[in-house]
């Protein structure tokens, strides 16, 4: 049987949104290579103006990781509230029911045998950002000019490094980096999760691997400098990795506190 997501024309898909708080703008594009475009983003405004937004990489065969990623995104639609002092678990507590799912529906079939999506949600209430995370794409936080990695990729190759079987040195062209260690749908999942305090001017950005393993650091820093509004910026990072070649899908989302 062949599964498909409804695509709703993710190969390349743009969305903007301001309030007096905050602007907020994303960017996916399937990619030179890629059959389909499996990364999915979403945000939304909760009851009490809090914010949510998240990333999801899909991860398996074409259909299944489709499904697996579009799954997480209309899971995250329904949200309409979470209580006040329960973020963390909150959000710890769905990472783990979505991981619970996606394996269930992924043992249903055998097409579908092996899908699995990364997980990156932010909670922006007030003037805290929670997160939780799962996989390798990652979170940003560009403050002051000075470029911020959050989350650390949930790779083979930083568990190797951990246990001092691999060092830093060799991790970048080790085939280790391009093992998931988790993923949702594997489980077993085990998320990871913080928090910290955000001020007027903070830039949040989230990034699925199509991004941040092909543009540098300091070029991502340098567009996030940019003088110029998220939705360019956001233009700017795409096109600039897919003049690298294109290789993956990629997804971009970049929250600015006003």
């Amino acid at each position: 049987m062949s599964h498909r997501a409804d695509s709703n024309n993710w190969n390349e898909k743009q969305a903007r949104l301001s309030t007096s708080d905050f602007d907020f703008s994303a960017w996916t594009h399937i990619g030179y290579t890629r059959k389909s475009n499996q990364d999915r983003y979403v945000i939304k405004m909760l009851q009490d103006a809090s914010v949510l937004f998240a990333i999801a990489d899909g991860l398996g065969g074409e259909g299944a990781g489709d499904l697996a990623a579009e799954t997480i995104r209309s899971e995250i639609e329904k949200i309409v509230h979470i209580p006040l002092g329960e973020e963390n678990q909150t959000l710890v507590r769905l990472a783990k029911a979505l991981d619970l799912q996606i394996r269930n529906t992924g043992q249903c079939e055998q097409d579908l045998n092996g899908m699995g999506s990364t997980l990156i949600i932010v909670l922006i209430r007030h003037s805290s950002a929670w997160w939780v995370h799962i996989g390798d794409s990652r979170l940003y936080l560009f403050r002051n000019s000075q470029l911020i990695q959050i989350t650390e990729d949930q790779t083979l190759a930083r568990f190797l490094m951990e246990e001092n079987a691999l060092t830093p040195e060799q991790a970048p062209s080790h085939y280790s980096q391009h093992v998931m260690d988790q993923y949702v749908g594997c489980g077993y999942c085990e998320p990871e999760s913080g928090t910290f305090d955000t001020v007027s001017g903070d830039l949040i950005v989230l990034a699925s691997d199509g991004i941040h393993r092909h543009i540098s650091e300091e070029a991502l820093s340098d567009a996030l400098s940019y003088p110029s509004d998220l939705g360019e910026q956001c233009h700017d990072i795409v096109h600039s990795v897919l003049k690298s070649g294109g290789k993956d899908n990629l997804t971009i989302m970049i929250f600015h506190h006003r």
